[in-house]
């Protein structure tokens, strides 16, 4: 399977978070996204430019238009990795 888009990735990024339990490091994001899309090795290891994999460049986008668009913020205790906005539904 090729590495989707960015915008392919929302689903799967946000799945992936929620089986994490809410909040990950870049690379355990990552990792299990490319395990739910069931990427190879080598297709989750292809270069875009310099050192950057081409899932990691387009995580970090969808990572970034989720963020944009309320889904996911930075944890404020450390920083580092994102976690999931829960929200309650008005009613």
């Amino acid at each position: 399977m090729a590495i989707p888009k960015h915008d392919g990735l929302f689903n799967p990024l946000l799945e992936a978070m929620r089986e994490l339990g809410g909040s990950a490091s870049v690379s355990e994001r990552e990792d299990k996204v490319a395990e739910l899309l069931k990427l190879s090795d080598a297709e989750a290891s292809e270069i875009h430019r310099g050192n950057r994999t081409k899932l990691s460049y387009r995580l970090a986008w969808a990572r970034n238009y989720l963020k944009r668009a309320g889904l996911l913020e930075l944890n404020p205790r450390s920083l580092g990795p994102y976690r999931i906005v829960h929200r309650r539904r008005e009613s």
